[in-house]
């Protein structure tokens, strides 16, 4: 401040106001000279500007640092003003907004015996042109009239503050301020000053007229398909939702704090979202900061597949942002119902979800099977419950998972009609056999239900084998066997040991035409085991193992192999089949969460339930029933115990035969599959003892994941609420994805 040096007017010292500021301010000082009149000096002008932001918009401002008054006796009792020496340039095609703010509306004097009050106490700007007697204030010219403004804090900032604003760009544009001061003889001697009064100034730094929101993070919200937020896991809280919201408002003072968040209003499709106090960060093309919003209560609620605007209030600038559509709202839950077909899975969001799935059950039973009782039993040719297996594991988001949803086994002919083999589900279901002939007579028994696949969730396999066919079709080579024409040759596949499952997706391919596949390694010479193949409309899966012995030999330039194929035969007459895609997934170690498939029922045994800690079949008789000693119980698949990684065993075809002893034999049924497919029974009809059988369920497993948890219908001490909530009514498997927590989701 400057320094004055004053002498006596009368009995009184005249006295010295100070008005000090600092940042991008001005200072008044009202001084008493000796001089017979009222003199105004400026203590030098001070140019500051912003930075210029990415779009190329800036504000400059030129101002005086101080405004001193000097009063003889003659300028008592009468209003002073100043001109404040404010010019503004700027290129926003939306113009500039100036305010001015100070924490303090009282001149006092340095030891604050004495001060003086602004002479506008209340929020709004008041018509007048003088000042009350021993006041201080400040004065906007609007056309030709004089308004005094209050004196606002940064909290409390109003447009009544405003001091000059323009809606294009200027340049050198005169902001009509003055500062004022009205002082009475009776006033105490000495030097007043204020606390520092600050220039606030604010542009749109978009590059045209528009008020969009330059960019928002988190812009996908979960929700519940009852609208709900998500619940956390394990902590059971509901998650409100933080957005990072930046505009494109350029403040003049980019040190200016925000102590009062209110001065900003935001809004997510009309639900509040609350400021996280000092979350404000300042660059050149405007302000950043986060909120949080809670869509529990929005009325009525969201639903996922809804839109929602984003609008930032700027208060009291009285800009307002916005955008469109800016908010999608996704279900946090996604359900995979069984097509009989892969099922891919992009994860919208990085989170954590959790993964639930569900087996598919053994084959129906038809109304007449419903009706049959023995031994007093009502579960007569009862299928087995797929199994349930959840865990829980994070994804980023668009990482994919490929989803095989398991399909349950097809029923079992009843007694006296044509038999078939009962088909197993998709994704590794076993086959059932169908009745063996009834002694004495000419028509069939009960046949034995299809196995449930299981469902799983694995990686997303890249590697696509089907651009490796080296040709589309040789069924038409005069050089093969016509016994071993197959619609391509190759691809030679070099995988490693392990258990595999190929999935083909074949074109103009019907069930009708398709005769099997060949799968073989080291260019044909090597067969590959445990060979099992389903077909469900375009798709087919074939299920190897390759041991790695003996050694592929016959490979050209010293390649070690194995060159793995799959040829697949087909009708000569279908002249258009093809293949379009051919993956190998290893079922060793390639799946994440499996659950286990149902086992097919037969006339004498439920089939075993899937996953659980008991897969094995249900005996429905009595121990003394005379033919006990002829009837096998395979077991069903538990951990890494069973019949086949992945798939159930199937019960073996057979031809119009008899069974070997004259008793009537029903069918047998086909396991369930799983992480290892449940066993059926394998013995030969022709010499085998045999009479009925049942079949195991397969395993469950989940892998690689936090709170692992694996179950079978009726396991004592666990829930049956999956069977009740999750499993469809068509009892085939489903697979379902929750999000139970994300970086975004905040915790009450």
């Amino acid at each position: 401040m400057k320094k004055i040096t004053r002498r006596t007017l009368g009995k009184n010292l005249a006295p010295v106001f100070s008005f000090l500021g600092c940042l991008a301010v001005f200072a008044i000082s009202l001084l008493i000279y000796s001089s017979t009149y009222a003199v105004v000096t400026y203590g030098g002008t001070e140019t500051k500007s912003t930075e210029t932001a990415t779009s190329g918009a800036y504000f400059t401002m030129a101002y005086q640092k101080a405004v001193n008054f000097g009063i003889d006796n003659t300028s008592f009792n009468q209003t002073l003003k100043a001109d404040a020496g404010v010019y503004v340039t700027t290129n926003s095609p939306t113009g500039y907004k100036l305010y001015i703010t100070g924490a303090d509306n009282k001149l006092k004097t340095s030891d604050g015996l004495h001060e003086i009050p602004y002479n506008n106490l209340t929020a709004n700007q008041i018509q007048k042109s003088n000042l009350d007697r021993n006041s201080w204030g400040i004065f906007v010219k609007k056309g030709s009239q004089d308004y005094l403004i209050p004196l606002c804090t940064i909290a409390t900032l109003s447009e009544s503050c405003l001091i000059s604003k323009n809606n294009g760009p200027v340049t050198n544009e005169h902001a009509s301020v003055e500062f004022a001061a009205h002082v009475g003889t009776d006033l105490a001697s000495g030097s007043y000053h204020s606390v520092p009064l600050v220039y606030s100034a604010v542009i749109n730094t978009n590059s045209t007229a528009e008020f969009p929101i330059r960019s928002i993070k988190n812009t996908k919200v979960p929700l519940m398909p009852n609208g709900e937020t998500v619940t956390k896991k394990p902590s059971n809280l509901k998650l409100r939702h933080l957005f990072e919201i930046e505009v494109p408002l350029l403040e003049f003072d980019q040190t200016m704090t925000r102590p009062d968040q209110s001065m900003y209003t935001i809004s997510v499709g009309g639900v509040d979202c609350e400021i996280i106090a000092n979350s404000f960060v300042k660059n050149k093309d405007g302000v950043t900061f986060k909120c949080v919003s809670d869509f529990n209560t929005a009325n009525p609620k969201f639903t996922p597949g809804q839109k929602a605007e984003v609008v930032v209030t700027t208060k009291p600038y009285g800009y307002t942002f916005s955008k469109q559509n800016a908010v999608e709202f996704i279900n946090a839950v996604t359900t995979f119902n069984y097509t009989g077909t892969p099922q891919e899975m992009i994860f919208p969001i990085s989170a954590s979800y959790m993964l639930e799935a569900m087996g598919a059950n053994g084959g129906d039973r038809t109304p007449l099977q419903a009706s049959q009782t023995w031994y007093g039993s009502n579960e007569v040719m009862m299928p087995g419950i797929g199994g349930y297996a959840k865990g829980t594991r994070s994804f980023n988001e668009n990482e994919k998972v490929m989803v095989f949803v398991g399909g349950k086994g097809q029923s079992a002919h009843d007694r006296g009609a044509a038999p078939y083999d009962a088909k197993g589900g998709f994704n590794g279901g076993g086959n059932g056999s169908s009745g063996l002939l009834v002694p004495g007579t000419n028509i069939y028994s009960w046949g034995g239900a299809g196995g449930g696949g299981s469902s799983d969730i694995r990686p997303y396999e890249i590697d696509d084998y089907a651009q490796f066919l080296r040709h589309r079709d040789k069924r038409t080579d005069a050089f093969r066997n016509p016994s071993d024409i197959h619609l391509t040759e190759g691809p030679w596949a070099n995988l490693p040991i392990g258990y595999y499952q190929a999935v083909i997706k074949t074109i103009n391919l019907p069930d009708a035409d398709f005769e099997g596949v060949s799968a073989y390694y080291d260019l044909g010479y090597g067969s590959l085991s445990d060979v099992y193949t389903q077909k469900f409309g375009d798709y087919i899966l074939v299920y190897f193992a390759y041991a790695g012995t003996p050694a592929a030999t016959h490979l050209e330039d010293g390649n070690p192999g194995p060159a793995i194929e799959i040829r697949l035969k087909v009708k000569t007459t279908n002249q258009a089949a093809d293949i379009t895609s051919m993956k190998f997934y290893n079922m060793s170690i390639n799946r994440l969460i499996v659950a286990g498939g149902g086992a097919g029922g037969s006339y004498i045994a439920k089939g075993g339930n899937g996953g659980g800690a008991n897969t094995n079949p249900k005996y429905l008789g009595s121990t003394s029933d005379p033919n006990f000693s002829n009837f096998r119980f395979p077991e069903g698949g538990i951990g890494y115990r069973g019949c086949f990684f992945g798939y159930g065993a199937s019960a073996p075809s057979h031809g119009a035969i008899y069974p070997r002893v004259p008793v009537e034999s029903a069918g047998r049924p086909g396991a369930g599959g799983g992480w290892f497919g449940g066993c059926a029974e394998q013995s030969d009809y022709s010499t085998s003892p045999v009479l009925g059988a049942g079949a195991g369920g397969g395993s469950g497993l989940v892998r690689q994941m936090s709170s692992p948890e694996i179950s079978g219908y009726g396991d004592a001490g666990k829930s049956q609420e999956p069977w009740n909530t999750l499993q469809p009514s068509d009892k085939n498997g489903v697979v379902r994805m929750t999000i139970v927590d994300y970086e975004a989701g905040v915790s009450y």
